[in-house]
């Protein structure tokens, strides 16, 4: 396989070491990413090396690619048999690179075709840096070429000389190449490079401290890379006083020369001062850079060069000194049209443009050129009637002199015919049209007949906001949309599209899920034209089109991974099982016959086992459809039965109290049971921090006592409370907090008891030691930090044992069960969930709770 050349970097769409920042941070984040992938990170330079130029040569959407192992050697620096006995093995070994060797037609070797695994990773994913674009990729790769391509003599083509480093072989070559890679994407416009800030180790230089952090190497080495590039004189390094290293500078000239290139370009656009015009051979009298409308100049004018989108005026104070009015409405580049010359089927600025008149840029609107407003002439100063800032002349044309002037003007999104100046319909009326005609010098049967023609404009609609992203792709498509109303209604279905979207692959991916969609079906026009834009996007552009049974399917393509929908393969591959047994069963079944009566029997029975297979599947939906009405049946019956329990349970009293409407139990009464379980728990709490649990006779009376405290502390908090007067219904909800306080501090301190044990101690200092001994983490700091997370969590694992150890202690010492049915008695299980009371996440899609719809199964 022969390499074509790429572009010359001299004579290329511009030199790539004039990187914008956008630009440079995104191929820096691209360059990061792939060398601090787990398989890249951590080998030679010149394997790191070889996965750059992998990445800038692979295309864009693929990450395989046919290079040969001798061109890839001289990417790199290094010979062929270096590659193939280094380079080449090591990648694959640490899952970099798969290669598989390329034959041509005639069997010899043309190449290796290489994958390079990450970016194969990155293509399956989303949102990855190393997931370049087209821009992005040509740019990265014209910027290796320029940095350390190795140069092409193509026959019969100009020759494409060797980058900054194209020519540097052997050791360090790769070193070198990758960290002038860095430093050019880390560079300014000026080619300075930002140093690294703090310390630097004694006897170096900041320069070689920033190379290293770069390159994730000592700056001892860093020094040796730092001195090879200035060797080469690709880097300059500068200082203000020659070995102390303050003002020190590290500086890329060939940056530094592509930006001053850049600036002196867009200079030259611009254009100069009297004598120096943007061509040899320019004139003094310089005039419209769009419509070449002239311009006079003195001498005495300042050298400021006030510029704008599509003119130029080379001073603040230098006016037009002559107009011609033939070049009113002349678009960019073209040749004034004379009055009469204009003719209906000709492009205008009035007219409505065809496709192939202008391209897509002059579809777009790139060629409407406003027209020059007639200027009066100076001599040293300005002399006006008035002495008001804003007066004009009479002839500068268009401005309205009344406050209804424009009142006939049509909206920003109205249908117009377009007419010229002074048309039927035009912004002037009665007598004032014959008036403007005759100061332009147009008769008006001439000016009537210039636009002549079924010309129509339609002011470009912009995007709606919101769906920017979305629509961006058929942009197009939307600014033929006339009516406002219509934008309207297609932008609300666009929302619901979106909506719809979001909630299958996520709010963060559903814009551009939705946008790739809309640009997959424009492309599928094949350039036809879309004749109902309406209709293009409500019916073909924005619907999903699911060719199997799966949410995720768009015209057999996962929406959220972008890969091949398994779904649809699936559905293939049984048609093609399916075809192929019939195939074979006709061949055995008519041995010798003729292809076409195979052919037409093999159809046969396969458009009879489709019919047969639609047949069962609509049975199936019909007894699916009986079973789905059954459980709804079955489901509103339970539904009824449950309303009907829930407003008889409602009506109930109060079962302690005998309040009526209670729910079986009213809110004091409920609050008071809630406080008496939280003293209960509180005495327990107390219990098994300080009493010997193996004595039941001490734990009876530690327990009777413990409780007349408690109860006493709580009824003195509550006679406080009744001496300032409270009502029962509050001290009942007072009750329940205080005693719920009570409960809480009583578990705290047992929580600490329990912690200052033995048992728990001697835990922790077990999974203390056996962590550090572990050696997981280097570095002795490291070790001990995750040391002392074990020993904490074996700390809190031994206080739960201690706790749960107690409370069995407790209950077996009192003769009491465990609370609740056993793991084993299913069927009271069931009974105690089917009465609790479900959340909301607990109801099936028809509203009924899942118990009830388990129970109705």
């Amino acid at each position: 396989m022969i390499e074509e050349a790429g572009p010359t970097p001299e004579t290329g769409p511009g030199d790539p070491l004039d990187l914008g920042r956008g630009m440079r941070t995104r191929l820096q984040a691209a360059l990061d990413a792939l060398l601090s992938d787990r398989a890249v990170r951590g080998r030679q330079d010149a394997e790191r090396l070889a996965t750059v130029v992998l990445l800038a040569k692979a295309p864009v959407g693929s990450s395989t690619l046919l290079l040969r192992a001798g061109e890839m050697a001289r990417w790199l620096g290094f010979s062929e048999s270096y590659v193939d006995h280094r380079v080449l093995p090591a990648l694959r070994a640490s899952g970099a690179v798969e290669t598989s060797v390329k034959k041509n037609s005639e069997g010899y070797v043309s190449g290796l075709e290489w994958e390079l695994l990450p970016l194969t990773t990155a293509l399956d994913g989303r949102g990855s840096p190393l997931v370049l674009n087209k821009s992005e990729a040509a740019t990265l790769l014209r910027l290796c070429e320029r940095l350390f391509g190795p140069g092409w003599a193509p026959v019969d083509k100009p020759a494409t000389p060797a980058g900054l480093l194209g020519g540097r072989r052997g050791r360090g070559a790769a070193t070198a190449r990758l960290a002038l890679l860095h430093l050019a994407l880390q560079a300014r416009a000026d080619g300075s490079v930002r140093l690294v800030g703090g310390a630097v180790k004694q006897g170096h230089r900041r320069a070689g401290a920033t190379v290293g952090r770069l390159l994730g190497c000592p700056v001892e080495d860093a020094e040796q890379v730092l001195n090879d590039l200035v060797a080469e004189g690709v880097v300059e390094v500068h200082a203000s006083s020659p070995g102390s290293g303050a003002g020190e500078r590290l500086v890329i000239p060939a940056v530094a020369a592509a930006h001053r290139r850049a600036r002196g370009s867009e200079l030259s656009l611009v254009g100069s001062g009297p004598g120096e015009g943007a061509h040899e051979g320019a004139s003094d009298a310089s005039g419209c850079a769009v419509c070449g409308a002239a311009e006079g100049t003195s001498s005495e004018a300042p050298q400021t060069v006030l510029k704008d989108d599509g003119w130029v005026q080379e001073g603040f104070d230098v006016v037009d000194g002559g107009f011609s009015r033939s070049a009113v409405g002349a678009l960019r580049d073209q040749d004034p049209l004379a009055a009469g010359q204009i003719h209906a089927d000709m492009p205008s600025d009035q007219g409505k443009r065809s496709p192939l008149e202008g391209g897509r840029e002059a579809a777009a609107g790139a060629l409407q050129h406003a027209t020059h407003a007639p200027v009066v002439e100076t001599s040293g100063s300005f002399s006006l009637s008035r002495g008001f800032s804003g007066e004009a002349d009479r002839d500068c044309g268009g401005l309205p002199e009344r406050a209804g002037a424009g009142e006939d003007q049509p909206g920003p999104d109205t249908v117009v015919e377009e007419t010229d100046l002074g048309g039927e319909g035009g912004p002037l009326r009665g007598e004032q049209q014959e008036e403007v005609r005759g100061e332009l010098g147009l008769p008006a049967t001439q000016e009537r007949a210039s636009v002549a023609g079924p010309a129509v404009f339609v002011r470009p609609a912009s995007l709606p906001a919101g769906l920017e992203v979305v629509l961006a792709p058929v942009r197009s498509v939307w600014e033929r949309i006339a009516r406002v109303s219509t934008r309207r209604h297609v932008a609300a279905v666009v929302r619901v599209r979106l909506g719809a979207l979001q909630g299958i692959v996520g709010s963060e991916h559903a814009e551009e899920i939705l946008a790739e969609r809309l640009e997959r079906r424009l492309e599928q026009q094949t350039g036809r034209p879309v004749s109902d834009p309406v209709g293009w996007l409500l019916g073909r552009g924005l619907p999903q089109r699911q060719w199997c049974w799966s949410q995720m399917c768009d015209e057999g393509r996962r929406m959220d991974t972008g890969g091949e929908c398994p779904s649809c393969q699936v559905l293939a591959g049984d048609r093609r099982a399916l075809h192929t047994r019939i195939t074979a069963e006709v061949e055995q079944e008519m041995p010798g016959a003729a292809a076409q009566a195979v052919r037409a029997e093999v159809e046969k029975r396969l458009h009879a086992a489709v019919m047969s297979e639609a047949a069962a599947q609509a049975v199936r939906r019909k007894r699916q459809l009986a079973e789905r009405q059954a459980r709804e049946q079955v489901i509103a019956q339970r539904r009824a039965e449950f309303a009907a329990t829930e407003e008889a349970r409602c009506a109930a009293s109060c079962a302690d109290c005998g309040m009526p409407d209670a729910a079986g139990l009213c809110p004091v009464c409920t609050w008071r049971q809630a406080a008496e379980r939280a003293l209960a728990e509180a005495v327990d709490l107390a219990v098994m921090a300080r009493v010997d649990l193996t004595d039941p006779a001490v734990v009876a009376e530690a327990t009777a006592r413990c409780a007349a405290d408690t109860q006493a502390l709580l009824e003195q908090q509550l006679d406080r409370l009744r001496a300032e007067g409270a009502e029962e219904v509050a001290l009942g909800f007072v009750a329940r907090e205080i005693a719920e306080k009570i409960r809480d501090q009583r578990r705290e301190s047992l929580h600490s008891r329990l912690m200052r044990s033995t048992e728990a101690q001697a835990e922790a200092d077990r999974a203390y030691a056996t962590e550090l001994r572990a050696h997981r983490h280097p570095g002795r700091a490291l070790a001990e930090a995750a040391a002392e997370r074990a020993a904490d969590e074996a700390l809190l694992r031994a206080v739960e044992v201690l706790r749960a150890e107690r409370v069995r202690q407790l209950q077996a010492v009192r003769g009491e069960r465990s609370a609740g049915p056993a793991s084993t008695d299913w069927q009271n299980r069931f009974g105690r969930l089917v009465a609790q009371e479900l959340a909301e996440e607990g109801m099936t899609e028809a509203g009924v709770p899942m118990a009830e719809a388990v129970n109705a199964a």
